[in-house]
């Protein structure tokens, strides 16, 4: 049962899309955001994504030399 989520997809992300502002949706991400994933919720391009990142502008880690960002932290830089 999806309990009242619906899943989009766009530019082959799929992500639960629940009612509510963008970073209490993120806040509930089942897992660390991809920097494409990111890109897409915010209707921005993944260089932007990644030129914050790099620029120290939003906070994220490396799992093998790939950008995570954290649902919970990701959300209070969102706020």
């Amino acid at each position: 049962q999806n309990q009242g989520k619906t899943m989009r997809k766009n530019q082959g992300i799929s992500a639960p899309f629940e009612n509510g502002d963008l970073a209490t949706r993120i806040e509930r991400w089942p897992h660390a955001l991809t920097t494409p994933e990111l890109a897409d919720l915010r209707g921005l391009g993944k260089a932007t994504i990644y030129d914050l990142a790099m620029r120290g502008g939003i906070p994220h880690y490396r799992v093998a030399g790939s950008i995570r960002l954290a649902p919970a932290t990701t959300a209070a830089w969102l706020r």
